[in-house]
């Protein structure tokens, strides 16, 4: 069943080196989205970019 039109959906993956950086860092950013862009439900994946698991989908150009 496709989402109620004006319910904005984001899947993200974010790279942060040093780790998962807490619920209050995620909180702020379902705010952020919410404030700016009327996103509604936010996936976060949070990966620590180690070069053994790249995203398979990255541009060869982009680290």
């Amino acid at each position: 069943m496709p989402p109620p039109l004006g319910v904005g959906f984001l899947t993200v993956h974010l790279v942060i080196p040093a780790g998962y950086p807490g619920d209050t860092f995620l909180a702020r950013v379902v705010g952020e989205l919410h404030d700016n862009f009327s996103i509604e439900h936010p996936t976060i994946q949070v990966e620590t970019g180690d070069p053994s698991y790249q995203c398979p989908f990255a541009p060869d150009n982009l680290i």
